[in-house]
């Protein structure tokens, strides 16, 4: 997804208030790279169910349906 498919709105909405944890910012900065959650667990030295809690609380506070609409959304507002 890019910047021109998110509504400027949304982004505006998203952007006010919306931060990451620094968990929460790793997590989704291992997926932007194409790792799964079980690498991105891996190489943060953390365990499955923590990566999958982290990236739940992430999409959240995005408002993100999926993973990927998470690490679009996180990049179009300068979080990652």
């Amino acid at each position: 997804m890019s910047e021109a498919s998110i509504p400027m709105e949304l982004l505006r909405v998203q952007k006010e208030g919306t931060e990451l944890t620094r968990a929460e910012t790793a997590v989704l900065r291992r997926i932007a790279l194409g790792d799964t959650q079980v690498e991105a667990a891996r190489r943060l030295g953390k365990s499955l169910e923590t990566v999958r809690k982290q990236t739940k609380l992430a999409r959240a506070r995005l408002r993100a349906r999926t993973n990927a609409e998470a690490v679009a959304i996180a990049i179009s507002l300068d979080l990652i």
